[in-house]
């Protein structure tokens, strides 16, 4: 419809062309006929017959690239106004307009079939969205260029991305550093630390499924240890994955005087050797 409706002008126009042109031949036919010029002179207007089609592709061609320059600024300004509307809906104007609490956060996963207290895909999504000046919250800077760069601007434009949120797609280094932005974001205003409750909901949500072989008992020292383990800091935070990653379920080749870890992993090694000497 689009190419009959943008090419019927130029047909039309060419229609009444060439009547103008077959009428007026005839009418120099009747009046000089036996004079060959005149034949002569109407060839050049078959050839600008025959330019009909280049019109019609030039047309196209120009309309193409103005229509694809006006829809994609207006697209862009549909998008951004669509990404300001959705951050505006969730945020808690009469607080702060310009960030967005773990309240609406909470909210935006609630309307996307996400459950932020047992999906892990929550926090990769603040973290694809480059939350990070202040934690739990994602200011509407953050928010704007972070959308802009994955695409989105409508709750289903969310939805589309959840399949690509989950943490088996990161690589070790892009783990890493979502490990590290998970501590960071859950931390409470301006303290360092995490009480260790929060952190053994925050290991079992983020490594579950990782084949961490000291997940569960690391957690469970956690939750035996008395008042001295009470907050966790981001360095003990970081060097667990990485003894994790080194050391094997039994700690059997751990060096305690080797010195190259915080003092909460020498005692959780202590930990799992006494108990398995308990067995």
């Amino acid at each position: 419809m689009l190419l009959k409706r943008a090419a019927s002008p130029i047909l039309h126009e060419n229609t009444l062309r060439k009547k103008k042109a077959v009428a007026k031949k005839g009418t120099k036919a009747k009046a000089k006929p036996a004079k060959a010029p005149t034949k002569k002179k109407a060839a050049p207007r078959k050839k600008a017959a025959k330019a009909s089609p280049t019109k019609e592709e030039k047309m196209w061609g120009s309309g193409k690239k103005k229509k694809s320059a006006g829809s994609s600024s207006e697209a862009g300004a549909g998008d951004a106004a669509a990404r300001t509307a959705l951050f505006n809906k969730y945020v808690n104007a009469e607080e702060d307009p310009f960030s967005m609490d773990m309240e609406g956060i909470a909210a935006l996963c609630d309307d996307i079939d996400l459950d932020p207290t047992a999906d892990v895909r929550a926090m990769v999504l603040m973290w694809k969205l480059g939350a990070s000046a202040k934690p739990g919250e994602i200011s509407s800077s953050e928010w704007n260029k972070g959308c802009e760069s994955l695409g989105l601007s409508s709750v289903d434009d969310f939805k589309r991305l959840l399949p690509g949120l989950d943490t088996g797609f990161l690589d070790p280094s892009d783990f890493r550093k979502f490990y590290k932005f998970v501590f960071q974001f859950s931390r409470e205003g301006t303290n360092k630390t995490i009480e260790k409750d929060m952190v053994v909901a925050l290991l079992q949500l983020v490594l579950a499924g990782r084949n961490n072989v000291h997940i569960n008992s690391f957690c469970e020292f956690l939750e035996s240890s008395g008042d001295e383990n009470n907050r966790i800091s981001l360095d003990s935070w970081s060097s667990f994955l990485d003894f994790s990653m080194q050391t094997s379920e039994s700690c059997e080749e751990y060096d305690m005087d080797e010195g190259a870890w915080p003092v909460l992993i020498d005692e959780y090694v202590e930990w799992v050797q006494k108990k398995s000497k308990k067995k």
